[in-house]
């Protein structure tokens, strides 16, 4: 069985502090186990307060998935 894993990075401060958040996380991974990247941001205002939230979502497999996916393409080709 192969199970997806994601991961949710979020920042208050800026879009700049995300990309470098966000670039940390992928020197983690291998490009290859990426399935499905989203971003959104929103803005909440109130009691003389304004937030900003940016924030990604990486859906990604273990590298181990990885591996069985490639062993289950060979064992079908045979």
């Amino acid at each position: 069985m192969i199970n997806a894993q994601v991961k949710i990075i979020s920042d208050e401060d800026s879009a700049i502090s995300l990309e470098t958040k966000i670039n940390n996380f992928l020197k983690t991974i291998d490009a290859r186990q990426i399935i499905k990247t989203e971003y959104s941001s929103s803005i909440s205002t109130g009691n003389y307060n304004t937030k900003r939230l940016f924030s990604t979502t990486i859906y990604y497999l273990n590298f181990e998935d990885i591996r069985d996916v490639k062993l289950d393409n060979v064992l079908e080709i045979k």
